[in-house]
């Protein structure tokens, strides 16, 4: 850590900061403060996709989700193509438990990110020190609460590493910085909505064509002499990167088809197409999100989801206002203000015209994520650039010198006059103002000591007042209980009868508006009194030997509601006019009740279950019809003593088949091959450029050593 040495001693100290991080959310790393909000079904849905991989199973169907549902839409919100969830299998595979292991990824991973963001802006400023304030500025932003309330990091991190080998590869052609490339934009392509992070690269290059015409033919000569010495690599990457594209589009094409919907956020809208969402519901943007945040700038009530950036950065905003406008600041200040005017759902022209004429905008509603993705760590490098303007002011005189000097007494007496009115203040912001006055008084009067000094007294100032509000945070966070993170599920048993439904508090609650569920699920949950739908769903597998077959979607709620209330052994089926559907078994004294069964059935026996298959065997003296209380979908298939059967659509939203006398193997899949092939291959290639990027990095260092 001395001057012979800076590497050695920004390394420490970047290291440094995030152990103190570490410290500062202990409780919740600990798992002693509770996940809150989106990162509780984040934190369920990551393992049942991680669980289910360490058992060799990719699950595109998820059968504990309000009685099964396709798996797709959490494989994209969590982002299934990164190769980085590896990290809590190995954690658990040394005895970690899962929750910690979960917690302690989200951190590694969101150090990562800010560890990106350094070498960013390390690419952008070349100066060490700016570098690392930034990393410490953003490292104690508000981002990193929403670890453990919502699920920003799952973007924001693969953002980051973007950029950075975005402006790497740029400045300095390599297979590293292209691999790292490829492989962040193929995770960013492969969750639920891309579009943001399309929306902002396009943003990003109409804005640098616009401000740096000049640079457009340097960087064209790089990647042209790139790609030429590496034909191969180039063409297959770009052929991986338009097959990442995949998974997004067969989920956008099942969710056309009405088989899985959204109910709690499109309301009563008729809209066409699952995840097109409302127009109407945009009532919250990046104006609401700073709105809300500024009723806790008494950081006595820090909370999640409140906007926050160490107040430190607004001095050095203000500092840089005096030297020389750059182009580079003019670029970061048009690239946020268009995109901030462009997420304003009302007041501003912008966001109309743009929800009319660009198709991708209809697909999401949370314009505020903005901010946590892209504009927190913008906002950080414009105030580096003010960093980097302030101190290239250059000094030829000792009267010019106290000038800088009284203008930076100044700036820091605004700063306390301000905060001081306020009332509400914590004793640390005034600490930091103190420290800042001291460090930039250093600065300009040119005493800068060795870099131990320098870094200390840097990390001392930004820390002093996140370290306060984090505090307050997890003062005002709720307590960890035993049930806060359960989901039942088992990989190789399923529950053949569950009397919990019958409790009073489920057959007396009114009903929710479901958030994702199976089309035929949510009409017959929202149409079925809760009392007779609970004493049906008590049993996974029920037999009958009459059906009712009905057109598609034209079944009599009444008539099923008695179904479910009295036993009746019946069933009702989806099927198309004309279509042969053999209506009764050839049982001659079939039973007034249909045949729940049980661990107690003697003639069924559970062979086989997972995420996506089942595999029963049945010995029956008749012909039964078997129904399977787990969603249909048209991706299920059933095989008959390895003959393919026909699958109904059975009470509205269930599985059925008719099973012949005697000794049967049935086997309920999900899913064809080539879904499997596809999700699989593209995890696969994650990883393979994953380790090429490892693999070329470390020969790139050897080389210049």
């Amino acid at each position: 850590m001395s001057k012979e040495n800076p590497q050695q001693s920004t390394t420490f100290w970047i290291f440094f900061a995030f152990i103190v991080w570490i410290f500062s959310f202990w409780g919740f790393l600990s798992s002693k403060l509770v996940l809150t909000s989106d990162a509780l079904s984040y934190y369920e849905h990551t393992k049942f996709f991680v669980e289910n991989l360490s058992h060799g199973i990719y699950p595109l169907w998820d059968p504990f989700w309000v009685n099964g549902a396709p798996n797709d839409f959490f494989l994209r919100r969590i982002g299934a193509l990164n190769p980085f969830y590896l990290i809590i299998i190995l954690f658990k595979s040394v005895g970690i438990p899962y929750t910690l292991s979960y917690l302690w990824f989200l951190a590694l991973y969101y150090w990562s990110g800010m560890v990106a963001f350094y070498l960013l802006a390390m690419r952008i400023y070349h100066d060490r020190f700016i570098a690392y304030a930034g990393y410490l500025i953003l490292l104690f932003s508000a981002l990193g609460t929403r670890l453990f309330d919502s699920y920003m990091m799952l973007v924001t991190v693969p953002l980051i590493w973007f950029f950075y080998f975005l402006v790497a590869f740029s400045q300095t052609p390599r297979k590293h910085f292209f691999l790292g490339l490829v492989l962040f934009f193929m995770i960013l392509a492969g969750t639920y909505i891309p579009f943001y992070f399309l929306i902002i690269l396009g943003l990003f290059l109409v804005l640098f064509f616009l401000t740096f015409p000049d640079q457009i033919p340097k960087l064209w000569g790089r990647y042209t002499d790139f790609f030429r010495k590496n034909k191969i690599l180039t063409v297959l990457s770009l052929l991986i990167l338009s097959f990442s594209f995949l998974p997004l589009i067969t989920f956008f094409h099942d969710s056309s088809q009405g088989q899985m919907i959204l109910p709690a956020r499109h309301g009563d809208a008729g809209l066409g197409h699952t995840l097109i969402v409302p127009r109407q519901t945009l009532d919250w943007g990046a104006v609401e999100d700073l709105f809300y945040s500024s009723f806790f700038s008494n950081l006595r009530q820090y909370k999640f989801a409140v906007v926050y950036v160490p107040f430190f950065s607004f001095i050095v905003l203000f500092l840089g206002l005096i030297g020389r406008i750059t182009r580079r600041a003019v670029f970061i200040f048009l690239l946020g203000m268009v995109l901030f005017c462009s997420i304003v759902p009302h007041g501003l022209p912008f966001y109309d015209f743009f929800y009319k004429h660009i198709f991708i905008l209809k697909y999401f509603r949370n314009l505020h994520f903005f901010i946590w993705f892209f504009l927190i760590p913008l906002f950080v490098l414009l105030v580096l650039e003010h960093w980097k303007i302030f101190t290239e002011i250059k000094i030829t005189n000792s009267r010019q010198q106290l000038s800088l000097f009284l203008y930076v007494v100044g700036v820091h007496l605004l700063a306390f006059l301000f905060v001081w009115q306020r009332k509400d203040a914590v004793s640390s912001t005034y600490v930091m103002i103190a420290l800042s006055l001291v460090l930039w008084s250093l600065i300009v009067l040119r005493r800068r000591k060795a870099n131990i000094g320098r870094f200390a007294l840097l990390t001392l100032l930004v820390l002093v007042q996140p370290l306060e509000a984090y505090h307050y945070l997890s003062l005002n966070a709720a307590p960890y209980f035993s049930s806060a993170y359960v989901y039942n599920f088992s990989f190789s048993t399923l529950q053949l009868k569950d009397s919990n439904l019958l409790t009073p508090e489920n057959t007396s609650r009114a009903k929710d508006t479901l958030y994702y569920a199976s089309g035929g699920y949510n009409f017959i949950y929202q149409n079925i009194d809760n009392y007779p739908l609970a004493r049906y769903l008590q049993n996974k597998f029920i037999l009958v030997d009459h059906l009712e077959a009905v057109e598609p979607n034209q079944i009599n709620t009444t008539v099923l509601e008695y179904n479910f209330l009295t036993n009746n052994n019946s069933a009702i089926v989806f099927a198309k006019a004309g279509e042969g559907v053999k209506l009764n078994s050839n049982d001659p004294y079939p039973p007034a009740q249909a045949m729940p069964i049980d661990e107690n059935s003697t003639f069924f026996k559970l062979l086989a279950f997972d995420a996506n298959h089942a595999r029963i065997a049945m010995d029956i003296p008749y012909q039964k019809f078997l129904i399977y209380n787990d969603s249909y979908n048209s991706n299920w298939r059933v095989n008959i003593n390895h003959h393919q059967a026909t699958l109904y659509e059975t009470n509205g939203a269930f599985k059925g088949v008719w099973i012949p006398a005697g000794h049967s193997i049935i086997e309920f899949d999900y899913g064809s091959w080539w879904q499997y092939l596809m999700n699989i291959l593209l995890s696969i290639l994650a990883f393979i450029f994953l380790a090429g990027l490892i693999w070329y990095a470390c020969l790139s260092v050897r080389y210049e050593d």
